[in-house]
């Protein structure tokens, strides 16, 4: 039998997600607020506006509680428990204050902030090395707005779009550097450019290894990175005088049951010289879902194979490579948590720079969840950000003032409350200067 309630309404500011607070003291204990305090922010126009350091930390808060749109972020006006947790002296920024500030960022201010802040997250952490990814993603549009072209998108095709480039440290999970492109870019367009910035952003010294797709297969790529000297893993596109050495091989090594390895030297057109290709091919019949092409239909003896191949200058075994490079489906997994769980795929203004600004905040979000989880959450498994709400995140909370003095009053059961008390202790001890140490080590140590 259903219980009846009799519905009243109270004036008394109460938040469904007090667990941000844990976010609030790790972000300004770690020295996160300092830095983008620091950073050359749009000004307001008068007295009267927003601190632009506010608007910053209003956004990043909306795309961790799940906003898409800046009219999401701005429905969280309404929680005052959240804007006194975090200080805002104006409160949480309207819609119209957000769209304002971001129109305000163009591609040479966002370089000039981004390069600064994401430099930032890679000297808290303890590591030798990080595996770099670098991936592009489809975001499909449904306005005229600035950049947004017709280009290459699988699932809509015909439709309008944007094509971001982003790279990836594998180990930490966070974003080094992120770019929004026009939708008519393919994969490589920019590539040169946003290399630079990325060893800018990532001092080439601390690069291990760099993977990407097929997308990415140009002797440009190739080029920029041994100038570097950096190690890479590129999968290669199957052009005809690959096809034909790999037609000719014959030094095919068992990796598993239904999949030969094998490793050939191969002068593409266009190379300057030869480089090392590693060539998988796998049984149809015992990996009919897996990836690959087929290449040589019209000959029995190859027509029951699917065939990957990896240019690489890593001395490493045939077996090795391979294994390393399957590793970079995190990327495509970093991806969409980043599109499902933040957004990355809203956001969207009528100016190419504003909607770049607010697509690299969320990457900024990202990250500070990526450090939040490395610094405090011992976890067998990477907690998706969905978890860290129920986890951490949506506590029901209130204010209490007492002889001048506000308490959070945080509604949490005798048994969460040790998980609290752990958290809070370890915030503590946080400090600027901390560095963290990663659960998962550098993949080619």
């Amino acid at each position: 039998m259903d219980a009846d309630f009799d519905i009243r309404y109270t004036d008394r500011p109460i938040t469904p997600f007090g667990g941000l607070t844990t976010v609030k003291n790790f972000y300004q204990n770690s020295g996160l607020q300092d830095v983008i305090s620091s950073l050359p922010l749009p000004q307001p126009g008068s007295n009267r506006g927003y601190n632009p350091v506010d608007i910053i930390e209003g956004f990043l808060v909306s795309v961790i509680l799940g906003a898409r749109r800046l009219a999401h972020a701005g429905l969280l006006r309404h929680d005052k428990v959240v804007s006194e947790m975090f200080g805002w002296s104006k409160g949480m920024a309207s819609e119209s204050t957000f769209s304002r500030f971001f129109k305000k960022f163009d591609v040479e201010l966002n370089d000039e902030v981004f390069v600064e802040l994401n430099r930032w997250w890679f000297t808290k952490l303890k590591v030798k090395y990080h595996t770099v990814d670098i991936d592009s993603t489809v975001i499909t549009r449904y306005g005229n707005q600035e950049g947004v072209e017709v280009g290459y998108n699988p699932r809509k095709p015909g439709r309008g779009s944007h094509h971001p480039l982003i790279a990836f440290a594998a180990e930490a999970r966070m974003v080094i550097q992120s770019w929004m492109r026009t939708g008519d870019s393919v994969s490589s367009t920019d590539i040169e450019e946003f290399l630079a910035v990325l060893l800018k952003t990532l001092n080439k010294s601390k690069i291990g290894l760099v993977r990407a797709d097929s997308g990415f297969f140009s002797e440009t790529t190739l080029n920029i990175l041994e100038e570097n000297e950096l190690k890479y893993i590129i999968a290669a596109k199957m052009y005809s005088g690959l096809v034909q050495e790999i037609f000719e091989a014959d030094n095919w090594v068992p990796y598993s049951d239904g999949v030969d390895i094998c490793s050939i030297e191969c002068r593409l057109t266009g190379w300057n010289y030869a480089r090392r290709i590693v060539v998988v091919r796998k049984s149809k019949d015992k990996h009919q879902r897996s990836g690959g092409k087929s290449l040589f239909a019209e000959y029995d003896e190859f027509s029951n194979y699917l065939y990957s191949a990896f240019v690489t200058n890593l001395e490493l075994a045939d077996r090795l490579i391979w294994d390393l490079y399957r590793h970079r489906a995190e990327a495509e997994t970093q991806i969409r948590e980043l599109k499902e769980s933040y957004g990355l795929d809203g956001f969207c203004c009528e100016d190419f720079g504003a909607t770049e600004a607010a697509f690299r905040w969320v990457c900024v979000a990202y990250n500070l969840m990526s450090l939040y989880k490395i610094a405090l959450i011992n976890s067998k498994h990477d907690p998706t950000l969905a978890t860290l709400k129920f986890q951490c995140i949506a506590i029901a909370s209130y204010l209490v003032r007492h002889s001048r003095k506000t308490t959070l009053v945080m509604s949490v059961n005798d048994r969460r409350r040790a998980f609290f008390d752990g958290l809070f202790q370890k915030i503590e001890n946080i400090t600027p200067k901390s560095k963290f140490l990663l659960k998962k080590k550098f993949l080619m140590n």
